[in-house]
């Protein structure tokens, strides 16, 4: 199997934590990963219930390092398309016919899944009514080059782009709003808010319901209504904590 090609600063180690995440965000060598086990997967080399090669054989094969490819493990097991072996030593693709599993979160120890939409749900909706008080029309074609690519990953129904697609969307957001200390947050907890989009991509379903909530957000925001803006980014971070399986009582 051929390497990955990366960047000498892209090897990390296994102690670079948070940091690392952080630097992995939106694509790098650990998207490249993901993109090659899929592959593994989609072509028939690994069948539904084949375990997967040790780690340490993996990471050889790839070229990559086990700190990258157990960040690319961990995307595929939130969005489903592998599962932990009983025991929780290594991973088993996992049957696209059968049911989702229930979505595992990764970051449990830090925070809770409810914890990060409850953050989601009071910084995201003011940073929309922000960016509906003031923009720029060029911000405004990229919010929608955003949705579109959106859109366009919920047709391939390619939940990696799909979950980066949303996380973009969002910290576009960010941006547009103006307020620099929101940015910085958004910046800073990044590995965690993009994990909190990856998890409502594992329940599948209909994937563009989500599209459609951005779409409504976006045409709040072109038409600097922020009450709109507010009212519709709370209604989908609500929408989005349900398909990542929060209970009714932890939603915001």
């Amino acid at each position: 199997m051929a390497k990955l090609d990366f960047e000498d600063g892209e090897r990390e180690t296994a102690s670079s934590g948070l940091l690392q995440e952080r630097r992995e965000i939106g694509g790098g060598v650990a998207q490249a990963t993901v993109a090659a086990l899929q592959s593994m997967i989609h072509d028939g080399r690994l069948q539904p219930g084949d375990a997967l090669p040790p780690q340490r054989d993996l990471a050889r094969d790839l070229g990559v390092s086990r700190a990258t490819l157990r960040e690319a493990l961990s995307i595929l097991a939130t969005i489903g398309e592998i599962v932990a072996r009983e025991g929780g030593r290594g991973f088993i693709c996992a049957d696209p016919a059968g049911a989702p599993a229930t979505p595992s979160w990764r970051f449990a120890a830090r925070y809770s899944l409810s914890e990060v939409y409850q953050f989601r749900y009071i910084v995201e909706s003011y940073a929309a009514e922000l960016a509906a008080l003031s923009h720029a029309e060029r911000e405004i074609v990229d919010l929608k080059n955003s949705t579109a690519a959106f859109r366009e990953a919920a047709h391939r129904r390619d939940l990696v782009a799909y979950a980066q697609a949303d996380f973009d969307f969002h910290n576009l957001i960010m941006r547009i709003s103006g307020n620099k200390l929101l940015v910085d947050m958004h910046q800073t907890f990044a590995s965690v808010l993009l994990e909190s989009q990856r998890l409502p991509t594992e329940r599948r379903g209909n994937l563009l319901i989500a599209v459609r909530e951005h779409d409504r957000i976006l045409e709040a925001i072109a038409m600097g209504d922020p009450d709109g803006a507010n009212y519709y980014m709370r209604k989908h971070i609500s929408m989005a904590g349900n398909r990542a399986g929060l209970p009714a009582s932890q939603l915001p």
